[in-house]
């Protein structure tokens, strides 16, 4: 870590970079601790990621306590000590005990703190509805993310927080082996040295740089085929400038990644019938796993981006685009396609992507094998197979279970193309269970914290749906432990 002898434009308490959840609540909460803030955002408006938050993960909430049980017969609201351990476990051990802490002791207070701006939860629930390993922890606000972020901005705005806009941080200033500033551009490209007390890095992470991806995560060979289907902005920032400063990585490679149909937006109905648990096949014309795992977006995302290039084709016949317009979808995608949603646009989106040319379709198994591309022979093979597994209500290769096994039959057939869309990144740089950066040897790099999907800590290799709201919860929670810590380190307490 070299020293810079920097004068400064202007000088702050705190200053944090990123304007999404994690960064607004970190920046509320030094403001109302009488620090003098400053948050930079590099985008022309504030959200980040955050904005296309559905729910909050939280434990032993008011909320929760208010229901005393979900809705669900048999079910519970977990407690902290079931969420410790299911973070823990599903992480295969390599979370981080005193960041996993940090999150079950504080994501209630997150509730609380949200319903005193006016928030309302309109109910604690789970993300998937047929998926038996979900914790109830989903607490799902009115207005959802947007919404939050909304209130959020307005009370930074009357806590006094200065807020700059299209001002992207470039690197942090150090001296002595502290962290002292950042220098940005402002909204014309002119360089700002501004000195702080405090740094926290809230840019989230690097999901949206294909390169970084490529290099950090585990997808290094589909990274150049993932499909950003949320217009978000996070690049990594935040983790080039700690890297530069010598802070060290966590579980580097953990993505959260969902299948969408390319080219399509999460809320199309093309892209909501491709991720129900229907026929999936890789560009070999074969099956690879059992389509349940459409339940989870994170596992389901998982299994495809492994597929050659990323590539995966959902195979429905003229039945199952029926059943889906009339009945209703199988599985739910959260808010984006709700639980048994009628995907009444299904069939207009079809013949609109197929003339398009990003869907496919044929009268035959056969004309829709050519279409796509596929191997006849065995594309017909595993159709064939498929069918009889249908028939017989039983898979033998995959065991997908018989409620979702629905025949591929009657014509005409579509292919969607669906593709793995990284949302965030969920693992990167190391903290300690203050938020703290630290360096190569765990030891804490003065004045710089990261929090959100900035930070490590919570996960191993894939983001955790079995706690849903985990991404949102840790940002709100993180945001704000590292901004009262800094707090108790400059009045020396």
């Amino acid at each position: 870590m070299a020293d810079q002898n920097i004068s400064f434009d202007v000088e702050y308490d705190l200053v944090v970079i990123g304007g999404g959840g994690s960064g607004k609540s970190a920046a509320l909460t030094g403001a109302q601790g009488g620090l003098r803030v400053a948050l930079l955002e590099k985008m022309a408006e504030t959200g980040g990621s955050s904005i296309y938050a559905e729910g909050t993960a939280a434990f032993e909430s008011s909320e929760q306590k208010a229901r005393k049980v979900p809705n669900h017969e048999g079910k519970h609201f977990p407690t902290k000590e079931e969420g410790f351990r299911r973070y823990t476990d599903y992480s295969h051990h390599r979370a981080n005990p005193d960041v996993v802490r940090m999150q079950v002791d504080n994501t209630a207070e997150t509730i609380d703190i949200l319903k005193s701006m006016g928030i309302v939860y309109t109910d604690v629930n789970i993300y998937a509805y047929d998926q038996p390993l979900e914790l109830y922890t989903f607490h799902r606000p009115d207005g959802l993310g947007a919404r939050v972020q909304e209130v959020l901005l307005r009370a930074c705005i009357n806590a006094g927080v200065d807020i700059f806009t299209s001002t992207p941080a470039k690197k942090l200033l150090t001296s002595g082996g502290a962290v002292t500033g950042v220098q940005a551009l402002d909204s014309k490209g002119n360089i700002m040295n501004i000195g702080a007390k405090a740094v926290i890095l809230a840019s989230g992470g690097y999901g949206n740089n294909p390169s970084m991806v490529k290099k950090y995560s585990w997808l290094h060979r589909s990274a150049e085929y993932t499909y950003q289907s949320v217009p978000t902005e996070n690049t990594g920032d935040g983790l080039t400038m700690a890297l530069e400063v010598g802070a060290d990585t966590e579980n580097l490679g953990s993505v959260m990644i969902i299948p969408c149909a390319r080219t399509k937006t999460l809320t199309s109905h093309v892209s909501g019938a491709g991720s129900q648990p229907v026929l999936w096949v890789n560009k070999t014309g074969r099956r690879f796993a059992s389509e349940e795992v459409a339940m989870s977006f994170a596992d389901a995302g998982n299994t495809i981006a492994k597929q050659p290039e990323g590539v995966v084709y959902a195979i429905i016949d003229t039945d199952t685009v029926n059943h889906l317009m009339e009945e209703g979808s199988d599985i739910g995608l959260g808010d984006f396609i709700e639980y048994h949603m009628k995907l009444t646009r299904l069939q207009v989106e079809l013949d609109q992507d197929v003339a398009e040319g990003i869907a496919w379709k044929g009268d035959t198994i056969e004309e829709l094998c050519k279409a796509i591309g596929l191997d006849p022979a065995v594309f017909a093979a595993t159709v064939a197979e498929y069918n009889d597994a249908c028939d017989k209500g039983y898979d033998p290769i995959f065991y997908k279970p018989a409620k979702f096994l629905r025949p591929v039959r009657k014509g005409p057939f579509y292919a969607i193309n669906m593709a793995p869309s990284v949302l965030v990144s969920d693992g990167g740089i190391r903290v300690n269970g203050n938020l703290q950066v630290t360096d190569k040897d765990y030891q804490p790099i003065p004045g710089l914290y990261a929090v959100g999907n900035e930070a490590s800590g919570l996960f191993g290799d894939t983001y955790n749906l079995d706690i849903p709201g985990t991404a949102n919860g840790f940002a709100h929670a993180s945001g704000r432990v590292a901004a009262r810590h800094v707090i108790k380190t400059l009045k020396g307490e």
